[in-house]
């Protein structure tokens, strides 16, 4: 089964439905389940006079889990010719479709300890990707990326890359969950396959080693939509250009981070030949619009609801161990001897000197007593702090987890300034340099996932 070992096919629990019209139906009587629960449940249809027949019918079938690793539905790809080519459970209370990543509950440690998740569409991308030694790999099974979905990965990952079909339908899915995950925080990635292959396809096709370097190859959002934007446009010809311009201007003005979009706006400049402050002063126009504030009835303005921010992966580390630190003196010594001053954050060094004083003193853990010492700005963070709801004993593994971002942190943010050397090294078009770079981004990732 495309090239499946048994061991894989074992581990992600791949079964076959027959091509009968009852065999679920007698098996699930013959354990005494109740078929009208098994009706609710998905797996059996009633008919109109009453039967209950099986669902499922000549597929072979892809159990989905919660992320608590729990079966809540089935996936089945049907054998032979007809439609439709994949059914799934219908919504249940237990299978909500929109609010589960496929194999999450399995890529979770590997997302979280990598900070790095890559979102594919389809079970058999999944299965194939692990099969070739990539363990934070999550679908959407073949839906499109929901808000639930891109919170959940923004929760456990800074970087997500996604790789969908390389088609054209592919490249507009992977367009849309970019925006979506790129809202809610996340670092996004994009990796386009050759020749319209899936990932599935891909690593069947051309092994895991080559599939490797694609990924690692990803191009940072930006890049990818200015050479989507290019797409069906002659450069050469002065209307297309400007249009393309104007598009990419319209894309940059989204990004956040100042180096960035100059960094973007000085390729443009350079590929045609145009003053920054041009390009610049055609930017100031292209800016998102910002929408209208609303009125009620009275014509008064409405006040929007206020939205809880989601913070990167390390700084919720730092915000914990700080947490936990003021709650207990061994996790601060623990982490004094480990982390020391590297926190990522300032205020959060600054809180952290204070902390690891308080306690060389010889002070029990007493948090209000370090808040009167603390000066005004950092008594304001142990405030909010000491209000987290966390557990009053820390397990090893979490402590050790959240060091670990704290720790690796710095090492990501000189990662991405290699994959920006690298794509103006491609843009240069000097290719041995990028693919030696390529190879160095892949080392440090290598160490990253091992530490």
């Amino acid at each position: 089964m495309r090239g499946w070992t048994k061991e894989t096919i074992d581990r992600f629990e791949i079964g076959y439905a027959p091509d009968v019209p009852d065999a679920a139906v007698r098996l699930l009587e013959s354990r005494s389940f109740p078929l009208v629960l098994m009706e609710k449940a998905g797996l059996l249809v009633k008919k109109e006079d009453g039967r209950y027949v099986d669902r499922f019918r000549n597929r072979i079938m892809f159990p989905i889990h919660d992320h608590r690793g729990e079966t809540v539905g089935f996936s089945g790809r049907l054998l032979g010719d007809g439609q439709p080519k994949y059914m799934n459970s219908p919504e249940t209370p237990i299978f909500r479709k929109g609010t589960l990543l496929y194999f999450f509950h399995e890529a979770r440690v590997s997302i979280r300890k990598r900070q790095e998740a890559l979102l594919v569409e389809g079970f058999a991308d999944v299965i194939s990707a692990v099969q070739a030694g990539v363990d934070y790999v999550v679908a959407t099974m073949g839906t499109s990326l929901t808000e639930e979905q891109a919170r959940i990965l923004r929760r456990h990952a800074e970087t997500v890359t996604i790789c969908y079909d390389g088609d054209s339908a592919g490249t507009e899915a992977a367009w849309r969950a970019a925006e979506q995950l790129s809202a809610f925080g996340c670092r996004v990635k994009v990796a386009l396959l050759p020749d319209g292959l899936d990932p599935d396809e891909y690593i069947r096709t051309c092994g895991a080693d080559r599939f490797a370097e694609e990924i690692a190859a990803a191009r940072p959002l930006m890049a990818f939509k200015m050479d989507r934007l290019r797409r069906g446009k002659n450069l050469q010809e002065e209307g297309d250009r400007l249009r393309y311009i104007e598009e990419a201007l319209r894309e940059i003005s989204k990004l956040s981070s100042p180096v960035e979009k100059d960094y973007y706006m000085r390729q443009l400049a350079d590929e045609f030949s145009l003053s920054l402050s041009a390009l610049y002063e055609q930017l100031s126009r292209s800016k998102p619009e910002q929408p209208k504030p609303q009125v009620n009835d009275g014509g008064k303005p409405v006040r929007p609801a206020l939205t809880k921010k989601l913070l990167p992966a390390f700084q919720n580390a730092e915000r914990l161990l700080l947490a936990h630190m003021m709650r207990s003196r061994d996790v601060a010594f623990i982490v004094q001897e480990q982390v020391g001053g590297r926190f990522n954050i300032e205020e959060h060094r600054a809180l952290a000197a204070y902390i690891y004083a308080f306690y060389e003193e010889g002070h029990e853990a007493d948090p209000s007593a370090l808040m009167s010492r603390l000066p005004g700005e950092l008594r304001t963070l142990a405030s909010e702090l000491s209000l987290l709801l966390v557990a009053d004993d820390v397990s090893d593994r979490e402590l050790a987890d959240c060091i670990r971002h704290v720790l690796n942190h710095p090492k990501w943010l000189m990662l991405k300034e290699k994959e920006q050397e690298k794509t103006e090294a491609e843009r240069r078009k000097d290719f041995l340099t990028a693919a030696r770079i390529a190879k160095e981004m892949i080392e440090m990732k290598k160490m990253l996932s091992s530490s």
